[in-house]
């Protein structure tokens, strides 16, 4: 049983998620020719206070463009 585990920052809406989750375990049944009911998904929702990328805490303002910094 293919179990699929997602981490993601919080703010995806109910249907962003289920159709995430549909689309994983459709993508999934079709390359391992498997049933459905053999897919387990789960995301792991994180706030965003708790992400960081290059020393930049995601919930700051301009994470984007801080986080991207290569020097």
């Amino acid at each position: 049983m293919p179990i699929i585990n997602v981490d993601c920052w919080e703010g995806f809406n109910a249907e962003q998620k289920e159709q995430w989750i549909k689309e994983l375990t459709n993508v999934t049944v079709n390359l391992f020719n498997i049933p459905p009911d053999k897919v387990l998904v789960i995301l792991r929702e994180t706030q965003l206070a708790n992400w960081g990328q290059a020393g930049v805490v995601a919930s700051v303002p301009d994470f984007l463009a801080k986080s991207r910094l290569t020097e």
